[in-house]
């Protein structure tokens, strides 16, 4: 019986310790989200403000002053939309810090969604230069990142790798629709 006990208190430590572990990886993401969140100017983010992820629903909570605010809290589907960009750009790039695995590919649609670069010039730029950012850090992974949108920001500095096709109103690629003429 000696043994079974011993064998099992050695179980318990060790999953104890992943669990811990665990915790770690959970505040590294969601400082990490703070930070893109900050880098982008996410609306109603400031650096006093502190993100929480629950460990059991992975929901990400803002903590501004007196106010907790999520996902569902954000507003428009243009901010719902950068609030899961940002959070899938913080999952990604501390998997990669950490060597945790990760899908070979990120693709990311439409993060400008209901953004318009006219109106928000500074946030769509910061937001691609965070992408293009944690996209250059990859070192020796072979990642892949897609973006699909209707706006396009090209690197500032020379990119390997980058490429870009336009799809839509061009002779080798027709609209889906064919008599609509627009943006």
């Amino acid at each position: 019986l000696q043994g079974n006990i011993d064998q099992l208190k050695t179980s318990l430590n060790e999953e104890r310790s992943r669990l811990s572990a665990a915790d770690e990886n959970i505040k590294a993401i969601a400082a990490e989200f703070k930070r893109i969140m900050l880098s982008v100017f996410f609306p109603g983010v400031s650096t006093e403000d502190k993100v929480v992820i629950d460990s059991v629903n992975w929901k990400a909570t803002v903590i501004h002053g007196d106010q907790n605010w999520t996902f569902w809290d954000v507003g428009s589907g243009g901010k719902k939309t950068l609030f899961n960009v940002c959070y899938a750009l913080a999952i990604h790039n501390v998997a990669l810090e950490r060597s945790m695995p990760i899908p070979s590919i990120l693709i990311i649609d439409s993060p400008t969604k209901n953004i318009s670069e006219d109106e928000n010039p500074e946030l769509v730029r910061s937001l691609y230069t965070e992408i293009y950012q944690i996209a250059r850090g990859q070192n020796d992974h072979q990642m892949q990142f897609w973006i699909i949108d209707s706006e396009l920001v090209e690197p500032d500095a020379e990119f390997p790798g980058f490429s870009e096709r336009r799809m839509a109103g061009e002779t080798d690629a027709p609209s889906l629709i064919p008599y609509y003429k627009g943006p």
